[in-house]
């Protein structure tokens, strides 16, 4: 497993309990009310925020492995 692999686990593990914790919040400020609604709409933008990145991340790898792909049909050395 390499640094990239290991860093994106631990993002990945980070932005899952973000979540978690973030939906908690929200049941119960619908029971009864926890956090002011401004809290919330921060923490779900930080969220988004969170997830655009790793999906952004994603979408780097698969692009590189695909202009290493694509290189290799046109001789070019991949790496």
């Amino acid at each position: 497993m390499t640094e990239r692999d290991l860093q994106d686990k631990i993002a990945t593990i980070i932005l899952t309990l973000l979540g978690l914790f973030i939906a908690y919040q929200l049941l119960k400020v619908i029971l009864g009310g926890s956090w002011q609604s401004e809290s919330i709409i921060i923490a779900f933008l930080v969220f988004n925020l969170g997830l655009s990145w790793k999906i952004n991340s994603n979408i780097w790898k698969v692009k590189t492995k695909l202009e290493g792909h694509m290189g290799w049909h046109k001789g070019k050395d991949s790496k």
